[in-house]
């Protein structure tokens, strides 16, 4: 299996700030480990500039969770 890495740019590191300080407020929904993991991950991406395709499967379901989320509280 291949993990090639994804440099992030400006804009998803604006959409990577979007969702810690979502999870970081509104978790009702959310298993309070998973926000922590989650978290973490966001990061720890930040911090090296990169993810790995296993970690964008990881930002693209909370991506939705988050997209869900602001759909209903509009």
């Amino acid at each position: 299996m291949r993990n090639n890495a994804t440099f992030i740019d400006k804009e998803q590191r604006k959409n990577l700030n979007k969702i810690d300080s979502w999870l970081r407020e509104d978790t009702l929904e959310i298993n309070e480990e998973i926000v922590l993991r989650v978290r973490e991950l966001i990061t720890l991406i930040e911090t090296r500039g990169h993810y790995y395709e296993s970690e964008a499967e990881v930002l693209n379901m909370i991506g939705e969770e988050y997209n869900n989320w602001k759909r209903k509280n509009r």
